[in-house]
């Protein structure tokens, strides 16, 4: 909004329409009439008037929202529904089969929960992760370090089965902790190689043939030898899909 001008105090901006012109006026608090503004002259003025009065309309619906904000604060209760189960006692918790859970608690249930792992060409793990474990590049290293980082559940190779595909070990499945949303993320690296990069190509064609869409539920990220994945790019991706 614009600083106060002692100029423009108490006046207002009045509008008329005929047979489709509009025609303006500066009314001053009181008056019935007002001013005419030629739009040739004074359309700055006009402008100012205009933005003067949409200003003020914001303002005042913004104190109507916050004093209906403050009374639902005041008459919010201290413990909410989700809040109950967090409340209870572990020993308890693990009675119950609570009817909604946390963020933080539905993250914990998904990165504990059992699953099978790429057990081929083992041998070629040789990088390891800040959360101990053995991936195949340093840019996975890179994406593994920079999910545990930021608290992003992941898993490494985790198997899924695609219809029409079979299993498959994407190199990353992951969560957004925040929306529940849970994303597959291949990294393909050797994009320099024809070969490689046609079967790259390949790959995200049968994902998105099955269901797994970029930029809805499947994250891709690409390198060759003269354009490295970078800490930077990595950053954006969590930031746009994760965080």
């Amino acid at each position: 909004m614009e600083g106060y001008d002692r100029s423009r105090r108490g006046k207002h901006l009045q509008v008329h329409c005929r047979n489709g012109t509009m025609s303006y006026y500066a009314r001053m608090d009181g008056e019935r009439c007002g001013k005419y503004l030629s739009k040739k002259v004074s359309m700055s003025l006009i402008q100012k008037l205009a933005q003067k009065d949409y200003d003020q309309k914001v303002v005042k619906a913004a104190m109507k929202e916050l004093e209906i904000l403050d009374a639902c604060l005041s008459g919010y209760p201290e413990e909410v529904a989700e809040e109950v189960y967090v409340n209870y006692p572990k020993e308890l918790q693990e009675l119950i089969t609570p009817l909604a859970i946390s963020d933080e608690q539905y993250a914990k249930e998904w990165q504990n929960a059992f699953f099978d792992r790429n057990e081929r060409y083992q041998e070629n793990c040789i990088y390891a992760t800040k959360r101990g474990e053995m991936v195949r590049s340093k840019s996975e290293v890179l994406i593994a370090d920079a999910l545990y980082y930021e608290k992003i559940p992941y898993y490494y190779e985790r198997s899924l089965y695609v219809e029409n595909l079979g299993t498959c070990y994407p190199d990353f499945t992951v969560l957004n902790t925040r929306t529940r949303q849970e994303y597959i993320w291949e990294h393909f690296g050797m994009m320099s190689d024809p070969e490689y990069a046609q079967g790259a190509v390949r790959k995200i064609q049968q994902y998105q043939g099955t269901g797994y869409m970029l930029g809805k539920s499947f994250i891709s990220t690409f390198e060759d030898a003269i354009h490295p994945l970078t800490p930077d790019m990595i950053k954006e991706i969590l930031e746009g899909y994760l965080l």
